[in-house]
């Protein structure tokens, strides 16, 4: 049975993902004893199908406050980066360099830049975002020659990225250097409370806190009925491929297509698929986005592809993040989102203030389950 002192927290984290780990990093910086137990490698884990993006500029159309959201972690974004390669040695390669949008054919120009505009109307001054025609794109990739049919595009300054493998092990080593600790292949299975504590139970044995997150991606339904809070989430499989390393430059990541690693691989992705729980890669998939991609940028069509994979991401009911403390066991909360990255700044900073204090920001609020209860009865 896993006990002893140096197991001992005041909040477990059920979920070692980027998200489980950016909270765990806030709480174990806020002076918490914080604990990750976290599933086997092999488990559905949206984490390996990340493609590192701080994606602020499509966020939001049809949900102001999620633009509201992430436009606020993309601000806290540099200190975190900064603050993390300080306490670990360890640089997650953030860069706020902005990302491109290219459109093939006039009628998909056409459809972009009316709802670039529609988005500016209804986010307000916050929202930048260019409209750029050829030339233009051109003169911002250099010597990256643009496909034929590129007609035009656009540039968003508010977009960044990250190295995802790097910031998890910035994540991971601050956590522990805070005092914090990380279990592996510690499945949890059932929850129990009683006399204000939760108890993690599993085959490895059990452990206790008096709070609890469960920030378990595709397993938390299940988790967080135990402590009575009944949420949806379904599987939404994305695939991807990463290329040989290069000696061209592309300056700028690529919307919803590519993005050079550091090194100089390039990684192309990524789909979205309906497909239940199937993490298996398909060669149409693959050979749609290999396509995509060569179209708009034909110097990838003599790039190697060296890896293929798929991952399943977890969506909620209406795609947007969910934060709520259960009413029936205060104590324990539920946090789940597809944007790992993008929020992970934002997690580390104003949630250890609410699972500690009880202080919910207000850019959390909209995304409790009651919105999602109130639309189903509406």
């Amino acid at each position: 049975m896993t006990n002893g002192n140096q197991h001992e927290a005041d909040v477990l984290i059920v979920g070692g993902g980027v998200v489980g780990a950016s909270i765990a990093y806030g709480l174990a910086a806020e002076g918490a004893r914080v604990g990750i137990l976290d599933a086997e490698d092999s488990d559905f884990s949206a984490s390996r199908g990340n493609f590192g993006m701080i994606s602020i500029s499509n966020k939001g159309f049809n949900n102001l406050a999620y633009f509201r959201l992430s436009y606020a972690s993309s601000r806290l974004w540099p200190e975190f980066a900064d603050t993390l390669r300080e306490q670990t040695g360890i640089d997650p390669a953030f860069d706020l360099k902005g990302k491109i949008y290219l459109s093939v054919g006039d009628a998909e120009f056409a459809a972009h830049t009316e709802k670039v505009a529609e988005y500016a109307r209804r986010v307000g001054a916050d929202y930048r975002h260019d409209i750029l025609n050829r030339a233009d794109l051109q003169q911002m990739l250099g010597n990256v020659r643009l496909g034929e049919r590129v007609a035009g595009g656009s540039f968003s300054p508010l977009d960044g990225l990250a190295e995802p493998l790097r910031l998890y092990s910035g994540l991971i080593n601050a956590i522990r250097r805070h005092g914090g600790w990380v279990l592996r292949d510690h499945r949890v299975g059932r929850i129990q409370h009683q006399g204000g504590m939760f108890t993690a139970h599993g085959q490895w044995g059990s452990l206790s806190a008096p709070r609890l997150v469960i920030a378990a991606g595709l397993g938390t339904p299940d988790l967080a009925s135990q402590v009575g809070i009944s949420v949806k989430v379904r599987p939404q499989r994305g695939q991807m491929m990463v290329t040989e390393r290069v000696e061209q430059s592309f300056p700028y990541p690529i919307s919803g297509l590519l993005r050079q690693n550091p090194e100089g691989t390039i990684m192309i992705g990524v789909s979205t698929e309906e497909v239940g729980y199937d993490d298996r890669t398909t060669v149409s998939v693959l050979k749609s986005l290999a396509m995509k991609a060569a179209e708009r940028l034909p110097a990838l069509r003599s790039v190697q592809i060296n890896r293929c994979w798929a991952a399943l991401r977890p969506r909620t009911e209406d795609g947007y993040p969910v934060y709520q403390e259960s009413r029936e066991y205060p104590g324990a909360f539920v946090i789940t989102c597809h944007s790992g990255i993008t929020l992970a700044a934002l997690h580390k900073r104003l949630l250890p203030k609410w699972i500690l204090g009880g202080r919910k920001d207000a850019l959390l609020e909209p995304f409790g389950l009651g919105r999602l209860q109130n639309a189903s009865a509406a």
